[in-house]
């Protein structure tokens, strides 16, 4: 005998165990009337009393049928008793046909709300049987959409390689065939040999910003203060920003409270973003830098007064491999967007309403208490306008 047929054969068993305990529980009530002298009326009081045990129950378990089978059981084995020893005092034989009706009410109440809390608990068996296969079937859309949008995706990714490396390598293979042509001039090999440095430099370059992107390094977060890391960055963007006659001015707020981030990955966050900001200006201009606590976080805007971003383009800023640069890879922002989101923060990028382009970085604060007294610096570094 398996185990689903042992199981089986229990619960038939059990089947009859309640309905038998209910039937010797009437039956035993009804012989303790029988074997009790009349002149113990508290004694009859109280057994008759007992009947709602097993009527209450079997409505519990059974419903309207059940608790009136018990309730009928009960008046026809109790009813020979009124009769036979009460006759002498008619009042209280009175009283008990009357309990004999009321077994029949208490059963056919008790049943009904049985029946009600049993039609009502099937519904809310049903409604969770629905939401769970709801959200089963939630889950696997879900599911698939996560590895339909990981494919795009990759495709994206892919095809953004295979763009990027297709050009230097063209490149270098033009040089090489004219290399191997004995008719090349030494001066003409010089330049064509530059020409492969200068290409494959190119696509180290892209290798390594690509693996950034695809592992980038784990924060090692520390308290920092931003307006440090601004500083440092102007430093590294001055000689570049000379040269374009581009002024960068700051307006930092001081004392500004500490962040919890990774100081080199927001430098190299920063210091891509400015550069950025200072090639959308070529002939010249204003670029804007400015810190400050809000809401419990510190926010660090970078602008620029340049011709800003069409509007169709902003939202695909930071996609992998999306660039307006003619020799641009098109991972600077992607790999400043996912640095900025593993040191807990946010970054947004939006063209401001007077003309140029604005990103905003807002990173989580280390110390949360607030700062009173605060002050804003500015700095003007004059780079040649």
């Amino acid at each position: 005998m398996n185990k689903e047929e042992d199981v089986t054969k229990r619960r038939r068993a059990n089947r009859w165990v309640i309905p038998s305990l209910l039937a010797l529980g009437i039956g035993g009530v009804t012989l303790l009337h029988f074997r009790t002298s009349t002149e113990h009326v508290l004694l009859h009081q109280i057994y008759q009393r007992l009947y709602y045990i097993p009527i209450i129950y079997a409505g519990y378990r059974y419903g309207v049928l059940g608790a009136l089978i018990a309730s009928i059981s009960s008046a026809v084995l109790y009813a020979p008793h009124i009769f036979l020893q009460w006759e002498h005092r008619y009042i209280y034989m009175l009283n008990q046909n009357v309990e004999l009706i009321m077994f029949q009410v208490i059963a056919l109440v008790t049943g009904l709300l049985a029946n009600a809390e049993k039609r009502e608990h099937r519904r809310y068996e049903r409604a969770a049987r629905e939401l769970r296969e709801a959200y089963d079937e939630l889950k696997r859309a879900y599911d698939h959409l996560i590895r339909a949008d990981r494919l795009a995706s990759l495709g994206e990714v892919s095809a953004g390689i295979v763009h990027e490396i297709r050009t230097p390598l063209a490149s270098i293979k033009g040089a090489v065939e004219i290399l191997e042509s004995p008719t090349t001039s030494a001066s003409a090999k010089a330049e064509f040999c530059q020409i492969i440095r200068r290409e494959v430099d190119r696509l180290n370059r892209l290798v390594e910003e690509f693996l950034q992107f695809a592992r980038p390094p784990r924060p090692e977060r520390l308290s920092t203060d931003m307006n440090e890391i601004v500083r440092a960055v102007i430093l590294l963007c001055r000689k570049q920003a000379t040269e374009q006659r581009v002024t960068i001015e700051t307006h930092l707020q001081d004392p500004l409270p500490s962040v919890l981030i990774d100081p080199e990955q927001m430098k190299q966050v920063l210091l891509n973003i400015v550069i950025n900001g200072i090639q959308a200006m070529p002939d010249g201009g204003l670029l804007e830098l400015t810190t400050r606590q809000s809401d419990g976080v510190v926010e660090v805007t970078i602008r620029d007064h340049g011709p800003g971003i069409d509007e169709l383009h902003l939202k695909k800023v930071f996609d992998p491999f999306f660039t307006t640069k003619q020799n641009g890879t098109g991972l600077g922002l992607s790999i400043a967007y996912r640095l900025v989101k593993q040191n807990g923060g946010d970054i947004d990028v939006f063209n401001a309403p007077d003309g140029g382009c604005a990103f905003k970085l807002v990173l989580p604060l280390h110390d949360r208490e607030p700062n009173r007294d605060v002050n804003h610096e500015k700095e003007t570094y004059s780079l040649g306008r």
